[in-house]
């Protein structure tokens, strides 16, 4: 009973991360395809850079700030793609801003507000998938087990 518990313990979290991960990945992909159809054009200041200069320092990030409707929005994206960025962009970089929710935005790099998330980590989706497949052996073990069990009376 114990395996069965266990085995379920690691198979819902693990299919819930890795679908979790996909469906987070796909809504930052359409929020930022009807950003850059729909959004407002806005010059945001690189005024930061962290990260990425080395193993374990955390993504290459940069801090963009920008005014839209004389209200200030400063948040912190991804600086490049998966391998980070070579140099510091900037100064200037262009963003469209959603005009219903100024703090949402899609930068010229292609990153959004949400790009940040741990569910946009690479190594999201293949981990769900491991404790999902670890999962899924456990409880196999026990419906095999009482099968045989069963066979012996």
């Amino acid at each position: 009973m114990q395996v069965l518990g266990m085995g379920l313990a690691m198979l819902l979290p693990g299919l819930g991360l890795a679908g979790g991960a996909l469906a987070y990945r796909w809504h930052v992909s359409s929020e930022a395809d009807r950003l850059r159809s729909d959004g407002v054009p806005v010059t945001a200041n690189v005024s930061d850079r962290a990260g990425g200069s080395g193993r374990g320092s955390g993504i290459d990030r940069i801090e963009v700030s920008y005014l839209y409707e004389s209200k200030q929005y400063s948040t912190w994206i991804p600086c490049a793609g998966g391998t980070g960025c070579r140099k510091t962009p900037g100064p200037k970089m262009a963003v469209w801003v959603d005009p219903a929710a100024p703090e949402k935005f899609v930068a010229e790099n292609g990153h959004t507000n949400g790009s940040l998330s741990f569910l946009m980590s690479w190594t999201a989706i293949p981990g769900g998938l491991v404790f999902a497949a670890v999962g899924t052996v456990m409880l196999v073990i026990v419906i095999r087990s009482k099968d045989d069990e069963w066979v012996r009376r």
